[in-house]
């Protein structure tokens, strides 16, 4: 008996998405199905390097071919990269 492999499952992409239902949440969902397994920087590194991502998304936007999806994808990593480092911290447990 040999062992088939199954393909792996469909990864949803940006153009699966309906852009006429398009919302910031449905975009920051799909960011984070992208970023599974992925640690999320620390605030130090999301501030040392917004200048980088907002410098990059500008020079995008500017070199003609950034659709609104394009842009509103990039923002909605941004904005998911903000939020999943505000994830509450674990409590701290008191040793008496």
């Amino acid at each position: 008996m040999t062992d088939s492999a199954y393909p792996a499952p469909h990864r949803q992409t940006l153009d699966d998405l309906d852009p006429e239902s398009a919302t910031t949440d449905r975009l920051i969902a799909l960011v984070r199905s992208h970023r599974e397994g992925e640690d999320y920087p620390t605030p130090e590194a999301l501030l040392a390097n917004l200048p980088v991502v907002l410098r990059a998304l500008c020079d995008h936007v500017l070199t003609g071919p950034a659709t609104a999806m394009d842009v509103a994808y990039r923002l909605a990593s941004l904005i998911d990269a903000i939020e999943g480092r505000q994830a509450p911290a674990p409590p701290h447990q008191h040793l008496h």
